[in-house]
């Protein structure tokens, strides 16, 4: 796409991508010849939902009425009984009970527009998802913004004496929770939600609870990746698109009652128990998924066609953010990309810039929401840590400072914050949609030094960008099986040794950040350190 057209997706309802008989999709109706019904806005109000709809053109109708249905997510239009009704006309508001907290209710629903043609419901219009979850939070504590440095914790190290992450000035902590971790296990957490009762394990959480409480007690804002495992005896969790492939992490179940009703009910209680009013600790932000536009390996689904996942995947991301700002109306919950931004399309594996584009544009066509960004901007390739001496013509050319560029890393971030600057990207209020970049390392396998002077500049550059929150670095301490890939991203070494890396990081933002950046521009050889921050 170019420039112009992926700048003005967000008000464009792309029925072209959305007719193709895959039942999750809203078929626009006008373009579908079902009518010229729009719905305008879906609302809570009070104890009610309040459905607005104009119709330019009146369909149509056995009994000059608009009949509003509630559908799940995977329906693939009206079902069952109307949930309210008006007499047809240019302008109408339909009302009904949220039914909240009930089994009846309709928070995470559709809602459609049909009218009576031939003695059966025909739909006239898209669907819409309320768009304001967050007025049931109660008393959401505010974001803990006491800066941009974050960093993938080692969870042996936190509280019992050790203080290494404080040491470190750590501003911003990140973690991974598996759901089906949460679902299984011992279930001794008994959680009542919608009319039925969930069993989770105790055990489990309570391990999370010792890092997310200890976290915010140390003043830091705290991140959380939630992920969807393939577990034995869990497939409801996994997506019906996903079964019988092979992945590390797959796409979540909304596609099914069962899988709809035990994500709902899970990501809810998590916001809950983690929205710093419960003694467990303050999650401020969560991302759906690791790289899902990386589909075979990290958010794996049977399915080819760019624009039916991208809708399966924003249902999940808006499922989950409905649970999680109804518990939290701060929190940030975002969808999660890599570098690889054009440089990879293929049916195994969706650029992110072309991901992106579809599944805002199919958000905005079913009720725009303000989700948030999470970008992995890591090296090319990953593994070589001095990109100011490329590996190769071919690794320099993959790096470059236009909107085409093959790839995101640090050193060209500027290129993510333009694209997410325009008007057709922005959230429901017009602002540029928060970016958290959640992973980005640099390995030592190319010395300590290298390592060191990278993650200064890449700290820098996300402090000279107002539009980054955060920078999470991978990690605290090396992994085995990443060092086995080359990545000894580790500000220490397994065996606890500190690396260079831990100094830099632990210098480069206070009272001599300006020395740490000199040695820094030293050993990179940049000569005008602010021409070279881009910044924005």
């Amino acid at each position: 796409m170019t420039k112009k057209i992926f700048s003005t997706l967000c008000g464009i309802a792309l029925s072209a991508l959305l007719i193709g008989g895959f039942s999750p999709f809203a078929i626009d109706a006008k373009a579908a010849g079902l009518g010229q019904v729009n719905v305008g806005s879906a609302q809570i109000a009070g104890e009610k939902v309040i459905v607005t709809a104009s119709a330019p053109e009146l369909p149509d109708s056995d009994d000059g009425k608009f009949y509003l249905f509630a559908e799940k997510v995977y329906q693939p239009g009206p079902a069952g009984s109307p949930v309210a009704s008006v007499p047809m006309g240019a302008q109408v508001q339909f009302s009904f009970d949220l039914a909240n907290k009930t089994a009846s209710c309709h928070l995470y629903d559709k809602f459609q527009v049909a009218v009576l043609q031939g003695g059966a419901f025909v739909p006239v219009s898209g669907v819409r998802y309320i768009s304001n979850p967050e007025v049931l939070a109660v008393g959401s504590p505010a974001r803990k913004n006491n800066g941009k440095k974050g960093l993938i914790l080692d969870g042996a190290k936190i509280g019992n004496g050790n203080t290494e992450a404080s040491q470190l000035g750590v501003q911003q902590a990140a973690y991974n929770i598996n759901l089906e971790d949460v679902i299984g296990g011992n279930g001794g957490v008994v959680f009542e939600y919608n009319g039925k009762t969930y069993n989770y394990d105790s055990a489990y959480l309570s391990q999370y609870d010792h890092a997310i409480r200890t976290s915010t007690q140390q003043g830091m804002g705290v991140t959380i990746v939630l992920l969807n495992p393939a577990v034995p005896g869990e497939e409801f969790m996994i997506s019906p698109f996903s079964r019988g492939g092979s992945g590390n992490y797959y796409m979540m179940n909304t596609s099914e009652d069962a899988g709809l009703e035990n994500l709902e009910a899970v990501v809810t209680y998590l916001a809950y128990r983690y929205n710093g009013q419960n003694g467990f600790g303050q999650v401020d932000n969560w991302v759906v998924g690791n790289e899902v536009n990386a589909k075979n390996i990290w958010n794996h689904t049977n399915v080819s066609d760019e624009a039916q996942y991208a809708q399966l995947y924003a249902d999940a991301l808006r499922v989950c953010y409905t649970a999680i700002r109804s518990k939290n109306a701060n929190a940030y919950v975002c969808a999660s990309f890599d570098q690889n931004w054009t440089a990879i399309n293929n049916p195994s594996y969706f650029s992110a810039r072309s991901m992106l584009e579809v599944m805002n544009g199919i958000i905005c066509s079913q009720g725009n929401f303000d989700w948030a960004l999470a970008e992995h901007p890591y090296n090319y390739p990953m593994n070589w840590t001095s990109f100011w001496t490329p590996k190769s013509e071919k690794a320099a050319a993959m790096i470059q400072h236009t909107i085409d560029t093959p790839y995101l890393s640090m050193e060209n971030i500027e290129q993510l914050t333009d694209f997410m600057c325009q008007p057709g990207m922005r959230n429901t209020k017009g602002a540029v949609r928060p970016i958290l970049l959640t992973e980005v390392g640099y390995s030592s396998t190319q010395g300590d030094e290298a390592q060191a002077a990278a993650i200064v500049y890449a700290y820098q550059r996300a402090a000279t960008n107002r539009y980054i929150n955060m920078i999470v670095f991978n990690r605290q301490t090396d992994y085995p099986v990443e060092v086995a890939q080359g990545l000894s991203v580790g500000l220490t070494g397994q065996d606890g040794t500190r690396k260079l890396a831990f100094e830099f990081y632990q210098q480069m933002n206070g009272a001599n950040a300006g020395a740490y950046v000199q040695r820094s521009a030293a050993i990179m050889g940049i000569p005008d350190w602010n021409a070279a921050m881009n910044a924005r």
